[in-house]
């Protein structure tokens, strides 16, 4: 009578690291503090005095408004919010010391953070859908309230919606870079703190550089090299990417740019490069062969 030998499947590690995610009270915490965060701005928006004027006058620009304003909650929250659990759910098993047992029962290296990766990206996805439906529902139902039709819905140019989906797709990019970035921290450091603190802090050091670049262009009186290097920077160039891609409008970066012009191909293309180190860094310190943490 044969016996066959069952290894964990691939399905099986995403059923796993889902449900990791899952029972952290602290990820339904931070959900919440969202819901409540976002709550507060919409109170804040509706108790504007030219609010309804400016919806009558020229819907369309009252829509890229909207966008301007719960486009950039979603880019700092999504992103933070990928950063502290990206990092938690591929560190932990460092810090605990269950990546040995994962990997003693058969879960391949590869395979496990194939699984986590999968799984963070079905998080960023389904985070993306809620956030869309929900900030829709309240801005049709503010529509209606100040005009008492949704006629204003009509009236919205096909350009918004073209750049609506240019929206999407660098929401995307954005948030795939926070995953990545993640588990390169993890990687790298093989610790949950090490992985939640250089996740959390390239971003914000990566943009205070600009300012650094900006002492050092009036110090020296030379543009070069420091307007170069801010050419180069993931965070000034994911922050004006979406400019980049609009035909016509141009949105305004919430962060740092680069020092100099730089056309979309450029930002893509570092932006990519950066997600290539990051892919590299996770794999190689998760292919070594000692895990001795």
């Amino acid at each position: 009578m044969s016996t066959i030998a069952l290894r964990p499947s691939f399905v099986g590690a995403v059923r796993g690291e889902a449900l990791k995610l899952s029972r952290q009270l602290s990820l339904w915490l931070t959900l919440a503090g969202g819901v409540v965060l976002l709550a507060v701005i919409v109170l804040a928006i509706s108790g504007a005095s030219n609010l309804k004027e400016s919806l009558v006058a020229n819907p369309t620009a009252w829509a890229y408004n909207m966008l301007e304003v719960f486009g950039t909650v979603f880019q700092i929250g999504s992103g933070i919010f990928l950063l502290i659990f990206g990092a938690r759910l591929i560190a932990m098993e460092y810090s605990s010391g269950t990546i040995r047992i994962l990997y003693a029962r058969g879960t391949g290296r590869l395979r496990l953070l194939l699984a986590k990766l999968f799984t963070l990206a079905l998080v960023g996805i389904v985070l993306f859908a809620g956030y869309v439906l929900v900030v829709g529902a309240i801005l049709a139902l503010m529509i209606l309230s100040l005009s008492g039709n949704f006629e204003g819905i009509s009236q919205i140019s096909n350009a918004f919606w073209s750049d609506l989906g240019r929206w999407a797709a660098v929401q995307g990019i954005s948030m795939g870079m926070a995953i990545l970035l993640a588990a390169a921290a993890s990687a790298l450091g093989r610790s949950l703190a090490f992985a939640i603190a250089a996740s959390l802090a390239f971003y914000p050091a990566d943009n205070f550089l600009t300012i650094l670049e900006i002492l050092a262009i009036r110090a020296t009186g030379h543009d070069q090299p420091w307007t170069a290097i801010s050419q180069y920077q993931l965070g000034p160039n994911l922050n004006v990417v979406l400019n980049l891609i609009e035909p016509a409008r141009r949105s305004r970066p919430a962060f740092a740019a680069p020092l100099a012009a730089v056309d979309a191909t450029h930002a893509l293309a570092v932006i990519g490069a950066f997600a290539v180190a990051f892919v590299a860094i996770a794999l190689f310190r998760t292919l070594r062969p000692d895990v001795l943490e």
